[in-house]
């Protein structure tokens, strides 16, 4: 937050601290000082409780409405809490020739982490799985071991957990952290305010999936990660735009170069990847599932807009759906009744239209296929039985 909110963060941080569960914390000693830093205000300042806190009666607010401020309560306070403090030991054993290593922790203060535990306990909420490592006993240095109890056991790797909303979030804010410079004004993939937007336009373009909690690739997304030249697909583009966005506001940048050098890049960029690759082509290839077998050469028959076509472009077979012999009856070559057609040779249809008789009729349609350009049909009716007095 900016400097000129300290005092009213200061009493925020005391009335959410009042506010059941986080009531039940012992001695809490805010340090707002942690919470204020101008130069790390971008879009806006961090979303607090305002002052009417104090005289809210939060059992009138529906549940969900509660819980959300309850988080941001939980995060407020356990951002000016005082730290979470352990002592970690790494202990070397050798053995055998053999070295292993034995991590472990000792909690020296709970600090932000009561507030979050008090807060999870109130929501009946399991705490997040945290490999952390054991209590390990005292040791000191140089210390023998005559008889040590030992197992081996067989353990199998899990991969690694899919990315949730939550933890692509971070992930962005953190993206390429390393290969920037310190002076950049802003690190990772977006900002703030539009992190979340960016997700929302992958999972509507198809390139991203929810399943559940987690957030996957899809087939499209990976294949256009593959694609895509490294300079697009790199944070460091954002980083570098961002320090010459920062210049040009304080005045030290010349816009027009800026938009000259984007526009240099764009042409660049068309000119060199304006081609994919055939091995490229080959990932965005549509998945297409054959209806049937070509009847005159054998190779998988797909369904088009308007049309079912061989997939062998040299073979002329082709089952228009609008094809004359349909229309006149009022009828469209539908999927089923095409795969019928190539599987068995003939498909049983109901309700074609007689223009002579003006009447609707039954028939089982027959491929008569010559091998000309145009595929040709003939109808079969099925035959009436004979009655006991030998009328039909």
């Amino acid at each position: 937050m900016t400097a000129d909110m300290a005092e009213t963060a200061s009493v925020v941080l005391h009335l959410a601290a009042k506010v059941p569960p986080f009531d039940g914390c012992g001695e809490f000693f805010p340090d707002v000082s942690l919470l204020v830093n101008d130069k790390k205000v971008s879009d806006h300042h961090a979303i607090i409780p305002t002052l009417e806190l104090e005289k809210a009666d939060l059992s009138e607010l529906p549940v969900g409405e509660r819980n959300i401020l309850l988080l941001v309560c939980r995060e407020l306070l356990c951002a000016a809490a005082e730290p979470y403090v352990y002592e970690a030991v790494t202990a070397t054993f050798t053995c055998g020739g053999q070295t292993f290593t034995a991590k472990g922790r000792r909690i020296l203060s709970e600090g932000w982490r009561e507030i979050d535990h008090i807060f999870r306990a109130s929501l009946k909420e399991k705490p997040e799985d945290e490999a952390e490592p054991a209590t390990l006993p005292d040791f000191t240095e140089g210390q023998l071991f005559d008889r040590v109890e030992t197992a081996v056991t067989e353990h199998f790797t899990a991969p690694p957990k899919a990315y949730t909303e939550d933890t692509l979030l971070a992930a962005m804010e953190t993206a390429g952290k390393e290969e920037m410079p310190e002076d950049a004004e802003r690190k990772g993939l977006g900002t703030p305010a539009t992190r979340a937007a960016i997700l929302e336009k992958l999972v509507a373009a198809g390139f991203v999936e929810r399943k559940g909690k987690s957030l996957i690739p899809t087939k499209a997304g990976i294949n256009l990660v593959t694609v895509l030249p490294d300079t697009l697909t790199s944070p460091m583009l954002t980083a570098e735009w961002e320090q010459k966005l920062t210049a040009i506001a304080r005045g030290e940048g010349d816009p027009a170069a800026f938009m000259a050098g984007i526009s240099d890049m764009a042409r660049e960029l068309v000119k060199t990847y304006s081609h994919i690759s055939e091995e490229g082509q080959k990932l965005f290839a549509p998945e297409r599932e054959a209806v049937g077998l070509c009847p005159r050469c054998g190779k998988p028959v797909y369904e088009g807009r308007k049309n079912f076509y061989c997939s062998d472009r040299a073979c002329r077979f082709v089952l228009w759906k609008d094809d004359r012999f349909w229309t006149s009856r009022k009828k469209e070559l539908t999927k089923k009744m095409a795969g019928d057609l190539l599987k068995k040779g003939r498909t049983s249809v109901k309700g074609m239209w007689s223009e002579k008789k003006g009447a609707a009729y039954d028939a089982v349609v027959v491929l008569d296929d010559t091998g000309e350009k145009y595929v040709r049909f003939k109808l079969e009716f099925p035959k009436r039985k004979e009655g006991v007095n030998g009328k039909k």
